[in-house]
């Protein structure tokens, strides 16, 4: 996994920058005080006005360590990115791993 965002908690969610080598942008997540349902994310994802994605609270199975689970997409992207907000001693770090592929 690759960490490609640094974050820390604020009232609503989290702000912070994701920094690749074709990105550098402030993000923030704000907390979805109106979820319809139970698929609906905890979470939207935004980079000034414009929507980057969305995120959902999650547990990890083997350590029941609680993190999100992010879904980021954009026009400039290959495809939608799936990635994770672990929190860390008052900081919270985003990351991500590319799918493995099938060997031919």
């Amino acid at each position: 996994m690759a960490t490609i965002g640094q974050f820390r908690p604020v009232k609503d969610g989290y702000e912070g920058t994701i920094s690749t080598l074709s990105l550098a942008r402030k993000v923030r997540f704000i907390a979805n005080d109106n979820k319809k349902g139970e698929g609906s994310p905890d979470f939207f994802v935004k980079t000034g006005q414009c929507d980057l994605g969305v995120a959902w609270r999650e547990e990890a199975k083997e350590s029941a360590r609680p993190y999100l689970r992010v879904l980021l997409d954009d026009p400039s992207f290959a495809g939608p990115v799936n990635a994770a907000l672990f929190d860390k001693d008052g900081k919270a770090d985003l990351v991500w791993s590319r799918p493995k592929r099938d060997a031919a």
